[in-house]
């Protein structure tokens, strides 16, 4: 059986007998083969066991880890028209040069990617398997997650990180050890280290903060490594948030439907089985028409929150960016904060930034809740918030803003005859 171990030393556990063991050295977590007996020697010890479970790029039955499950898609929208949608192509627009991720890296963990694809291709800086099959996207997913990304920041850089195989399945243990190997570069290779990690995968939530992706996750945020992970896919179902989503600064990405706007059905829900309040935000996530690994130019559609979550991660890194050029001008920025000091912690944004600039639709619960989070990130809001507005003024400023509603109707008139025709 293969295990985790926390609490514990390399030595401890090559003592008790334990086989194949790897370290991940920047959190300290050991994965070893153990029996039953072994295991409790260590437990005994006062060690953290806990057996190995799988993740997937689809949240089946557990203990997979993998991509949330597939749902039904046609090709309607593009990547493009979605940051349009947001208003994030405005918060781009707002500094010269325009905000583009350059100079960011961003790694995309799951099942692979199809580095030659015209809409990736020049972008993948650093690329590593860590399963047994091929270094390809067998499963046909995070080449897809890519060109999300890179429609958001096409200038960002691109850690590609295999660790689903060929069906999109895999363990916590890879996908730990490449969240690891992340961390590890801040200290051996700061060129590559990124900025942002996308989980388009999950497991399911155990209520156990000592999970080896929680553990790894919680370490790369101490460093200040953004992660966002997809919800799941097993709405309407409250407790359906999956790990490491569940996961408190993890930022937890659901799915909005675009016509009408409103929540997706098989978006995942909260509470957490600890009681978090889950998903942090939601973006657009259906219907989504992007790059297939099949072919250089092939695309394909596909809907889940393993396609918000990359929307996600790319507005991450426009805001990075942006602070980054704040605290360090390149050129001055009418109308922001002279000095914007330290880039703020992920407890600042989720707690003071996101209630301020994200959008529901009407009738959703204010504040924060199980469903859609603080909402969607709302460009025109992100702007104001970063203006010298008092924060009094912060209700005014919602009402100030053009209904989100009305500007995604107005858009579908314009976007779905745009997109007839669109296939694979």
């Amino acid at each position: 059986m293969r295990y985790a171990i926390t609490k514990a030393t390399v030595e401890q556990v090559k003592s008790v007998g334990g086989a194949d063991i790897k370290e991940a050295r920047s959190t300290g977590i050991v994965f070893a083969t153990l029996t039953r007996e072994q295991a409790d020697r260590l437990r005994s010890m006062g060690c953290q066991v806990t057996e190995v479970g799988q993740v997937r790029a689809t949240v089946m039955s557990p203990p997979i880890v993998a991509p949330p499950t597939p749902v039904a898609a046609v090709p309607t929208y593009t990547p493009e028209q979605m940051v349009w949608a947001t208003g994030l192509d405005e918060l781009r627009a707002m500094v010269e040069p325009p905000l583009y991720g350059e100079g960011l890296n961003l790694a995309i963990i799951g099942t692979g990617i199809r580095e030659t694809h015209q809409k990736i291709n020049g972008r993948v800086v650093y690329s590593k398997n860590y399963t047994e099959d091929p270094m390809r996207d067998g499963f046909d997913h995070d080449t897809g997650v890519c060109s999300i990304v890179l429609a958001m920041a096409p200038l960002c850089n691109i850690l590609n990180l295999k660790v689903l195989n060929e069906k999109g399945e895999g363990t916590e243990e890879e996908v730990a050890l490449a969240i690891d190997d992340c961390i590890s570069l801040w200290d051996e290779d700061p060129s590559i280290a990124p900025s942002v990690i996308n989980l388009s995968l999950g497991g399911p939530d155990d209520g156990n903060p000592d999970n080896p992706l929680r553990v790894v996750c919680r370490a790369a945020i101490d460093r200040g490594i953004w992660v966002l992970a997809s919800a799941g896919n097993s709405g309407p179902a409250p407790y359906s948030i999956t790990c490491p989503a569940c996961e408190q600064y993890v930022f937890a990405v659901g799915s909005l439907k675009y016509e009408p706007f409103t929540i997706s059905e098989w978006s995942s829900r909260g509470p957490t089985l600890e009681g978090l309040i889950k998903p942090d935000a939601v973006m657009f996530g259906e219907d989504i028409a992007m790059a297939s690994s099949v072919s250089d130019t092939a695309t394909i559609a596909k809907s889940g929150t393993s396609f918000a979550a990359p929307f996600g991660s790319g507005a991450i890194l426009l805001y990075l960016e942006g602070a980054y050029r704040q605290a360090v001008p390149m050129q001055p920025v009418a109308g922001i904060v002279e000095e914007l000091g330290p880039v703020p912690s992920h407890e600042e944004v989720f707690n003071t930034w996101f209630p301020m600039i994200c959008v529901k639709p009407e009738g959703a619960p204010t504040g924060k809740d199980y469903d859609y989070g603080y909402g969607l990130p709302y460009g025109p809001l992100v702007i104001r918030a970063l203006t010298l507005k008092p924060l009094a003024d912060i209700p005014s400023m919602l009402m100030e803003v053009v209904s989100p509603m009305v500007i995604l109707a107005m858009m579908g008139m314009m976007i779905i005859p745009m997109a007839k025709g669109l296939r694979r």
